[in-house]
């Protein structure tokens, strides 16, 4: 599950790139790639918040902290589980709001 963040969040920033330079423009980027970079960028800012609200975890009965150093990687790693709701829900809410300026 680590490595679902920093693989989602680089695929979705290339895609937002790659766009952006093919149009050379911020309205030739599809909202639903932006949506998908924005829901990313929250769902680690989260993860660092939960993160720094509580640095302590069990280790087998002991209370260990987690020092600053190592709060950007359990970040990632809970960015990661955030995601799984986050980034569909952001996505449908995403085509709803742009099916009804359609309509």
């Amino acid at each position: 599950m680590i490595l679902l963040y920093p693989l989602a969040f680089v695929g979705v920033s290339a895609a937002w790139l790659a766009y952006l330079w093919k149009g050379r423009s911020m309205k030739s980027v599809p909202p639903s790639v932006t949506a998908a970079l924005e829901a990313l960028t929250v769902c680690y800012i989260l993860g660092l918040a939960i993160i720094s609200v509580a640095p302590w975890y069990d280790d087998n009965g002991a209370p260990e902290f987690i020092s600053w150093r190592y709060r950007w990687g359990w970040a990632a790693e809970l960015a990661g589980w955030l995601a799984i709701p986050v980034l569909p829900a952001a996505l449908f809410l995403t085509s709803r709001r742009s099916r009804q300026t359609k309509s």
